[in-house]
C-alpha cells in the first residue's frame, strides 16, 4: 500500500484479518498512530493473488466499489459491502 495516494507513509497495524475466499483477501487495518494522537478511524483492504504477490484492489473506508461488487467472492463481497 506504500504510495497508494491518500496513505499516509507510516507504520500500518493489521486489526482484523485477514479473510480469505479463494484468491481475495480482505484486512482491517490503521495507521499506528504517534503519542498523543488520537486513534484513526480504520482503513479496509481487499487484496488479491497469492500470498508470496498481492496485488492491491482497494483501500480506504469504503472498498465496495464495482470491481469487489461483481467480482469478489461472496464472503469477501459480504466483509466489504455489507451484502
Amino acid at each position: 500500500m506504500r504510495g497508494t495516494a491518500g496513505i499516509p507513509d507510516r507504520a500500518l497495524t493489521v486489526i482484523d484479518g485477514p479473510f480469505c475466499s479463494g484468491k481475495w483477501q480482505f484486512s482491517t487495518i490503521e495507521i499506528v498512530p504517534r503519542s498523543g494522537e488520537q486513534k484513526p478511524e480504520p482503513l479496509f483492504v481487499v487484496t488479491t493473488g497469492k500470498p508470496s504477490a498481492l496485488q492491491l484492489v482497494e483501500v480506504g473506508t469504503d472498498v465496495c466499489t464495482k470491481r469487489v461488487r461483481s467480482d469478489a467472492p461472496p464472503g469477501i463481497r459480504v466483509r466489504a459491502c455489507g451484502v
